[in-house]
């Protein structure tokens, strides 16, 4: 297990390597995954200073001074009053580094602005960051499981009890009340029916559950600080023929995609191995996305699996597999298991079967 105090030291090493004075960290996640403590961002500027030579500081604001107690020693925090924005006080933990890494995909354009007119070059070191916290370690890769039973459980209540006539918005209400009770900080549910599921992020509405209908249930979890992604599929009665075929298609590219996840294989040729099979039937729909992304302290990390990304995939990373196909005025099919990238064969963090679950009328 990486320690707080292990991943402080680690960053200052890469920090140094890229020839940085510093590395600004703003992100949520990645605030958490140095310090343990996940911030409540709103308007208010938090931030982790690692100092390549030594030093760093947590920015907080002083209402939140209460929650640093578990933060590494190496990283004291500095707060700061309402009368402030922060920077000021950032500014100062930065005193004497000019060159500073940010989370280029996070630092919103007026802080760094601001950063900027005070002297500090700026540089992009998400990577730098995100290299760090792509390889999990054995105690993150089981808070990953953890999350997935969790989904598991909770896709399996959902089947069970789902019968036609049931309104969309408020099953997906209730799962999520669900697993909030059961201990989720947080919970993405997107259960979707008939024509619905051939849109993969549409917004759960009033439709009711019809004779015909295929559900798609896409299901997600933050527990103890990590996610868990699953989605599972069914059909109310017997399924159409146009359902049985997309389903085992889809099943046959994600057992691809999953073989693919090993040391060294670019995220691209993981994406292909799902997409030759996907694209190769367009008869029954379209493939609408890549095979999947990274996840861990945050619901999406890169790498993406998608036909860009030539990022090899090392040992310790945990992928989303999910490939889908999509008709519309029908609807979509998508299997999703997170998948650990070890040497060897990959490791399936859940153990919920891929059946087309046949909902009776």
């Amino acid at each position: 297990m990486t320690s707080a105090a292990e991943r402080v030291e680690r960053l200052r090493r890469a920090t140094a390597a890229a020839g940085l004075d510093a590395c600004l960290v703003t992100s949520d996640e990645s605030i958490a995954y140095i310090t343990g403590f996940r911030p409540l961002q709103l308007e208010r500027l938090f931030a982790v200073v690692i100092r390549a030579g030594d030093g760093g500081a947590v920015v907080v604001p002083r209402l939140d001074e209460g929650q640093l107690d578990g933060a590494p020693e190496a990283l004291p925090p500095v707060t700061y009053e309402a009368a402030s924005d922060g920077i000021p006080e950032l500014v100062s933990t930065l005193d004497g580094a000019r060159h500073v890494g940010v989370e280029e995909y996070h630092l919103v354009f007026g802080r760094a602005q601001a950063l900027a007119q005070r002297g500090l070059e700026l540089q992009p070191a998400g990577s730098v960051v995100m290299g760090l916290r792509t390889r999990k370690d054995e105690r993150e890769i089981e808070a990953v499981r953890q999350a997935c039973a969790l989904v598991e459980t909770a896709l399996s209540r959902m089947f069970d009890e789902l019968q036609p006539g049931a309104v969309e918005r408020v099953v997906n209400a209730g799962v999520e009340s669900w697993l909030r009770e059961q201990g989720a900080t947080d919970a993405h549910p997107l259960i979707l029916f008939g024509p619905d599921a051939a849109n993969p992020h549409a917004e759960p509405g009033p439709r009711e559950l019809a004779a015909g209908d295929v559900v798609c249930a896409d299901l997600s979890a933050c527990l103890d600080g990590y996610w868990g992604d699953l989605t599972r599929c069914a059909t109310v009665a017997s399924p159409s023929d146009w359902a049985r075929s997309a389903w085992e298609v889809v099943r046959d590219a994600q057992a691809a995609a999953i073989a693919a996840c090993r040391p060294g294989t670019a995220g691209r040729d993981v994406d292909l191995a799902q997409r030759r099979i996907v694209e190769a039937r367009d008869d029954l729909g379209d493939c609408l996305h890549g095979a999947g992304h990274a996840i861990g302290l945050a619901i999406h990390e890169p790498p993406f699996l998608v036909p860009r990304t030539d990022t090899p995939l090392e040992e310790g990373m945990i992928f989303t597999i999910e490939p889908g196909l999509y008709r519309a005025g029908v609807g979509g099919i998508r299997l999703e298991d997170d998948v650990v990238v070890r040497v060897g064969e990959p490791e399936i963090l859940s153990s919920l079967p891929l059946d087309l679950i046949e909902i009776p009328t």
